[in-house]
């Protein structure tokens, strides 16, 4: 199988990336491959993603290392896996994203699954740096205590 690894720098601090990328709600907000809706219905997270019909979607539970995995469960059989990582990088935060190429995906589809990841990536990297205060966000959340970078 073969994956393609896109990333971007963002001047915000690694705790902030962490504490956004764990709120599931924040997704919609950059990451337009879930489209403009995300709902929780009986414990599920459910995406109503461009083009398409609904999806179940499982995020990694909040953790001290900057893992923010999800996986997208597209049919009974089907699931598309993405890893998802937030770096300290000095004062900023390296966000790496990995995409796994799926069997019968052409070359032109697997370029423009990169070029959307990049592209969602940009989003993100807006979006946060434009962040002032945790007010700023659109969606009110509870940030519930920060994770620590490894050491």
């Amino acid at each position: 199988m073969q994956a393609r690894t896109v990333q971007i720098t963002v001047g915000r601090p690694w705790r902030e990336l962490c504490e956004f990328l764990a709120q599931p709600l924040n997704y919609p907000l950059w990451a337009s491959w879930l489209g403009s809706s995300l709902r929780q219905q009986r414990g599920d997270w459910i995406a109503r993603r461009p083009g398409g019909g609904p999806a179940k979607v499982r995020f990694t539970e909040r953790n001290a290392f900057g893992v923010a995995d999800h996986c997208v469960l597209e049919a009974e059989d089907r699931a598309r896996f993405i890893a998802l990582r937030a770096v300290p990088h000095g004062g900023a935060t390296e966000v790496i994203l990995t995409l796994f190429r799926e069997p019968g995906c052409g070359d032109a589809q697997w370029r423009a699954h990169a070029d959307a990841a990049q592209h969602d990536l940009g989003r993100l990297k807006a979006l946060i740096e434009r962040r002032v205060s945790a007010a700023a966000w659109p969606l009110r959340v509870a940030w519930p205590r920060t994770p620590r970078p490894p050491s």
